[in-house]
């Protein structure tokens, strides 16, 4: 990798004009090794790491030290130029990390440099946060599990027993419920209620209200009073309220759209330069490939068993 990255240097290197007479620029020649030139702008592209430390840079002020840092740069070159010289070019891994950092130039340059966070419209952002109101503005919601119990007197030992368990044992609890609830259709979710906020209709008002007096993940209630028996509530989540005007939020989405912008164009770009390559496809080969085998990994699950949005896209990054 090291050499990969020399080799980089070379060929982001090449001859620029100095200042032989005048102020010292960025692009003035400090050194010339073979084909490379060394400029004000590599040693500051040395030193910028250290930016933030006086200290260190007051250490370079000699020319002595000038010396000693550019000849590091020498050295750097001499390496690189010895191991072009020596076929490491050509190496597939050298070759993969500057396809890599041509093609994130490229894209840079010709696509993201273009697309400016000005060039997102103000009735796009104002379209996006109605689409997506309940992201800005929303009430204060939790999500709690519970045990149903019809009767008192075993409802109270069934409390006693939950607070046993451990606080943050959140499955501990759902085969508690499991064992001990009466209640048939949250026992197949292990008892849970889903998120609801304060005027939650599908949950009884007793359960709502105590529910929101809960303060900590994995707190449970006393037994609360139902017309179907006695429940016991377990808080699994918190969300407090949540209210972004449209200027607030403004920048934010903003950003997300100019993605989504960049996105297309790189998507429009990539159509529009396969017209003038020749892409062949062999299907016969590809269905034959085993991906698993072919990493040394277990077999994978079928597509539609696997997490939503492990595709394809997601899984390249951002190869076109």
């Amino acid at each position: 990798m090291v050499l990969a990255a020399a080799l980089l240097a070379v060929g982001c290197k090449g001859k620029s004009d100095s200042n032989p007479k005048g102020a010292v620029g960025p692009q003035t020649v400090l050194a010339q090794v073979d084909d490379i030139t060394i400029t004000t702008a590599d040693l500051k592209d040395l030193l910028a790491r250290y930016a933030n430390q006086p200290f260190v840079l007051a250490r370079y002020s000699s020319i002595e030290k000038k010396k000693e840092l550019l000849d590091s740069l020498i050295r750097y070159d001499v390496l690189a130029i010895e191991a072009r010289k020596r076929g490491y070019e050509r190496d597939p891994e050298v070759q993969r990390v500057a396809k890599d950092k041509m093609v994130k130039l490229f894209t840079q340059q010709e696509i993201n440099d273009k697309v400016k966070l000005a060039d997102v419209a103000d009735a796009d952002v104002q379209k996006f946060y109605n689409d997506h109101a309940a992201e800005y503005v929303r009430p204060e919601t939790v999500r709690v599990s519970q045990i149903l119990v019809k009767e008192r007197a075993k409802a109270a030992k069934v409390l006693a027993a939950a607070k046993a368990l451990p606080k943050s044992d959140l499955k501990a609890f759902r085969d508690f419920v499991t064992k001990e609830s009466e209640d048939a259709d949250s026992n197949q979710r292990g008892g849970d209620l889903t998120q609801f906020d304060r005027t939650s209709t599908l949950h009884p008002k007793a359960v709502v209200t105590a529910a929101f007096t809960l303060k900590d993940i994995g707190d449970l209630s006393d037994l609360v009073s139902t017309d179907k028996g006695f429940v016991i509530l377990k808080l699994t989540d918190h969300r407090p309220a949540v209210s972004r005007s449209l200027e607030e939020a403004k920048v934010e989405i903003q950003k997300r759209l100019l993605e989504e912008i960049r996105t297309q164009k790189k998507k429009e770009y990539v159509e529009e330069a396969r017209k003038t390559v020749k892409v062949e496809i062999y299907e016969d080969e590809l269905a034959k490939l085993d991906l698993a085998a072919t990493l040394g990994v277990p077999a994978l699950a079928p597509l539609s068993t696997q997490r939503p949005g492990l595709d394809a896209g997601t899984m390249v990054g951002n190869r076109p």
